[in-house]
């Protein structure tokens, strides 16, 4: 049977992460319709037994052993180009989907009304349980808005479900970071899709400080920030600012970007919460819930007192 939705989840060496993963998919309620996992082996260990185990519980599980690690948004597109199902998710292999998000997810598309539906994401510092989670309260939540998301990406990958992509719109093998927010807004310019945000916590990224991330490091390395930095100036030039006010708003950004790695020039870490801390206050801003006046200093605060927070911790 043709499934409804394909769940595509990358793995490099991870199989134990894996195995939540996919317990996490197998976990899922209310999802009108059949479900496939297409794991993409982007080159690591074997990791049949854990895909094994998981068709045991009654997954659909197909495994893609690639020859050598191309990277996430090449094993990404390996895994949507065999996609059977009529909607698409994504799941990085340390991270877990709620037991409700493909349910919540399917059921906003259901309408009719948009192609592509994101939840609100959870971030957890210790490993969750897919089969037991415990009950989240709901984090920030950021209303879709094209151009704001022209400024800053608030979407996190796992949080999307989106009816599949046409051939052209793929992530970029070239970007070393930030493909996701990449792919939104050429999903959102080109492909014209219609986004809907759904405020429940669906699902949940982990940030442990022990596992090695891209993000993470950003944290407490100044090279790592200022990467991300570029990276962003990059994703400005390739998606130009199509408002004064996203333009405008850019430079709130800028002055994130700029505080932060001050502060770790001067031997102060960062906490790993500051860009969300920071996005939610330049989103307020942005949809007129506070003044613009005080932004840049309510920026400031945020990664001095994240910082102090975390480093309490």
């Amino acid at each position: 049977m043709k499934p409804l939705v394909t769940v595509v989840i990358p793995t490099y060496n991870r199989p134990d992460p894996l195995r939540h993963a996919l317990a996490s998919v197998a976990a899922q309620r209310a999802v009108p319709g059949s479900v496939e996992v297409v794991v993409v082996n982007d080159g690591g260990c074997d990791v049949s037994m854990v895909a094994n185990a998981a068709r045991e519980q009654g997954l659909v599980v197909r495994l893609i052993d690639l020859d050598q690690n191309g990277g996430l948004p090449s094993a990404r597109n390996v895994g949507i180009q065999v996609a059977r199902g009529d909607y698409l998710a994504l799941l990085d292999d340390d991270d877990i989907f709620l037991p409700s998000h493909l349910g919540t997810a399917l059921a906003a598309l259901s309408t009719g009304d948009a192609d592509l539906a994101y939840t609100v994401c959870a971030v957890q510092e210790a490993r969750v349980d897919p089969t037991n989670p415990p009950a989240f309260s709901t984090p920030t939540t950021f209303s879709f808005d094209p151009d704001l998301l022209s400024v800053a990406n608030f979407m996190p990958v796992h949080t999307a479900v989106l009816r599949r992509p046409p051939e052209s719109a793929r992530f970029d093998p070239d970007l070393p970071a930030l493909e996701d927010w990449d792919m939104w807004l050429r999903l959102a310019r080109e492909h014209r899709y219609r986004f809907v945000h759904v405020p429940e916590p669906t699902v949940v990224y982990h940030r442990i400080a022990s596992e090695a991330s891209m993000v993470g490091a950003t944290v407490g390395d100044g090279h790592a920030l200022a990467h991300f930095g570029n990276l962003t100036e990059q994703m400005w030039c390739r998606w130009p600012a199509r408002t004064p006010k996203a333009q405008h708003f850019r430079l709130y950004i800028a002055v994130m970007y700029w505080h932060s790695l001050a502060r770790l020039a001067a031997g102060h870490a960062l906490s790993d919460q500051y860009f969300q801390r920071c996005v939610a206050e330049i989103a307020a801003v942005w949809h007129g819930e506070r003044s613009e006046t005080g932004l840049r200093q309510r920026l400031i605060d945020s990664i001095k007192e994240t910082a102090d927070v975390a480093h309490a911790a």
